[in-house]
């Protein structure tokens, strides 16, 4: 390949996770659904998101399944006829228009792979990250019923290692949930699967230590296992210290989210080159 046809982007990452059935049918059976019933998911004021285009990967991967499914959601203002202003007759006027007329209108381009349950879009993609986590956390409550599905955005590696790794934490504040399972080992892995069989879509915990005494986090101890597990199930906020002679400061893991490098070769949309880099990241045997 011509390295000069080879270009790096930017992708956002999202976890989507199925807190009952967690198998690559019943992901793409939810997507599926969010495609027939086509739920309205309202952003702000006038503005609203719903699905612009669904489609099938033609490629299977070794289970028979759709390699991936790809997505354009729209973003865009519902007008109010009622709601228009003429400005040089300084006049309040109504106009007739087709309900189905909105403006405004942003699209984004987004690829979900089933087998590995993330989705990814571009991180210059027109329509933001919460504005999207936005629409799968409503869209798949309309369609699926509430509770049932978490929607996480992955976050930066480096970030939870910042908290790790700090001279001194003092303090921990996380909301994890159980993971799908993805791959891990050690009281990390233990962690996980007793949330799991405790069937918590939620788990809240506080460690405070003091200057005196902070907290140790050890490698795969507690500290470590429910950080890790924010990572793509969850969120941390952490008081630290990161070098001896650094200020104490306050680190938030959702202000860090993964901005995957995909280094594209595929020139239409990057779709290839994201999979591959998903799969790589993500993939694992259970």
């Amino acid at each position: 390949m011509n390295n000069r046809l080879r270009r790096n982007t930017k992708w956002y990452v999202v976890n989507i996770k199925s807190r009952d059935v967690q198998t690559t049918q019943r992901y793409i059976d939810a997507f599926t659904q969010l495609n027939e019933q086509d739920p309205l998911v309202l952003l702000r004021g006038s503005r609203h998101i719903s699905i612009k285009s669904f489609q099938r990967s033609h490629y299977l991967d070794s289970n028979g399944y759709p390699r991936a499914l790809y997505l354009k959601l729209s973003a865009y203002d519902i007008l109010n006829p009622d709601a228009f202003y003429n400005r040089r007759q300084r006049e309040s006027v109504s106009l007739q228009l087709d309900p189905d007329i909105v403006a405004n209108e942003k699209e984004a381009k987004i690829i979900f792979v089933p087998s590995v349950h993330r989705l990814a879009f571009r991180a210059a993609t027109p329509i933001s990250l919460s504005y999207i986590v936005k629409y799968f956390s409503d869209g798949l409550s309309m369609v699926d019923g509430e509770g049932h599905f978490d929607v996480h955005v992955v976050k930066d590696h480096d970030v939870i290692e910042r908290i790790l790794t700090s001279h001194e934490i003092f303090k921990i504040d996380a909301e994890i949930s159980y993971s799908n399972p993805d791959p891990s080992s050690g009281f990390h892995n233990i962690l996980d699967n007793k949330l799991r069989q405790a069937r918590a879509s939620r788990m809240r915990m506080t460690f405070e230590g003091t200057r005196e005494r902070p907290l140790q986090a050890e490698d795969d101890g507690m500290i470590a296992a429910v950080v890790g597990i924010s990572e793509s199930n969850g969120c941390v906020e952490a008081r630290v210290r990161e070098t001896e002679n650094a200020k104490i400061s306050t680190i938030k893991t959702k202000d860090y989210p993964l901005k995957m490098d995909v280094q594209i070769t595929d020139r239409a949309d990057g779709f290839t080159d994201a999979y591959n880099e998903l799969v790589s990241r993500f993939g694992n045997n259970s």
